[in-house]
């Protein structure tokens, strides 16, 4: 498996109640920019996708390849 770091911008949401001058805060300031290193699963045009722990497949314990932690995460919203 390829491993992968990348830099991403997050989403943001909050459910509470602001008034005009904490919404401008809310709307210029909040930028959640976040850094991955994962194994790569998959990369489109669309979509990276990528897990933080794999397991391989292990014969002697007849164990199938296995995923955690995966991210799917659209190209738009990747930097560098």
């Amino acid at each position: 498996m390829k491993i992968v770091c990348f830099e991403w911008k997050d989403a943001f949401g909050n459910g509470g109640w602001f008034d005009r001058d904490e919404l401008k805060s809310v709307v210029e300031d909040v930028d959640l920019w976040s850094y991955t290193t994962g194994f790569l699963i998959k990369k489109t045009k669309k979509e990276l996708i990528v897990c933080t722990t794999w397991q391989p497949k292990n014969s002697c314990h007849r164990m199938v390849e296995k995923f955690c932690n995966i991210h799917k995460i659209p190209m738009t919203w990747i930097r560098n």
